[in-house]
């Protein structure tokens, strides 16, 4: 599973802005739903982050955030 977090930020950082990752995660946290011109790519990534919490966190923590699946776990 490990491997599978990795391979997936490694792709998600050569193709998306450090600044669109972390907008799309605060999005996300927030519970904003995705705007209909989004790129296939930004689209996988929300897709990615919203359906696996290990992938959120994962993210999160490498774009320096911490505790971020705190508020996200408290809305459900």
């Amino acid at each position: 599973m490990y491997l599978v977090v990795l391979s997936f930020v490694i792709m998600a950082n050569e193709v998306l802005a450090e600044i669109v990752r972390q907008n799309i995660i605060f999005d996300v946290v927030d519970g904003i739903p995705p705007s209909e011109d989004e790129s296939d790519e930004i689209r996988s990534f929300r897709s990615q982050i919203e359906s696996d919490n290990l992938l959120l966190e994962y993210s999160a923590e490498e774009l320096g955030f911490n505790n971020v699946l705190f508020e996200y776990q408290s809305q459900g």
